[in-house]
This record gives C-alpha cells, structure tokens and sequence, in this order.
C-alpha cells in the first residue's frame, strides 16, 4: 500500500477517499491528530502519549512521520479545510 509503512510500528495506511496520511494503529487518529495536540496544548510527547493513551513510541513514530511526511500531512489538512469550506459552508477565519 505504501513504500514506508513496514518502518513503523505503530502506524497503519487505511484506504480513505482523500487522505494519504498514516493512522495509529487501533485508533481513529491520524498523525496530524498526535501533532496538533501536542501543538495547541504545547505537551512533551511523554504528556501526548499519557493524556491519550498511546504508546510513547507511537507518538514518536507520529512525529517521525511528520518530519519526514509533513508534504503529505499538510496536503490532508488543506483538504480537509477545503471540503469543510465547499461542502459544509463552514467559515474559517
């Protein structure tokens, strides 16, 4: 499904109609959902994994992936704000 997927332990592809990014494993999570926490609650990954329950490992992976990816992670986000814009009339300021 894609060539970076066997790296990691704890993150998965999914077929999904638009995303491209990688998912946590048992969780309906994305990588970005683990990189948005930890931004707006300014959290060490230690304090992302334990208020989320995640493995620590998971959430360096997702970091990881972010670094490496973050062309990937960010075409989803500005999709997403696309569809929620055109389809929903949702205001974003």
């Amino acid at each position: 499904m894609c060539e970076h997927c066997s790296t990691y332990k704890h993150l998965e592809a999914r077929p999904h109609k638009w995303q491209k990014q990688l998912w946590i494993k048992g969780r309906n999570m994305t990588v970005w959902h683990v990189i948005a926490a930890m931004r707006a609650e300014h959290e060490t990954p230690e304090q992302t994994a334990k208020n989320r329950g995640l493995p620590l490992e998971a959430v360096l992976e997702a970091m990881h992936y972010y670094i490496v990816h973050k062309d990937i992670v960010e075409a989803d986000t500005e999709e997403e704000k696309r569809i929620l814009v055109e389809e929903f009339a949702y205001q974003l300021d």
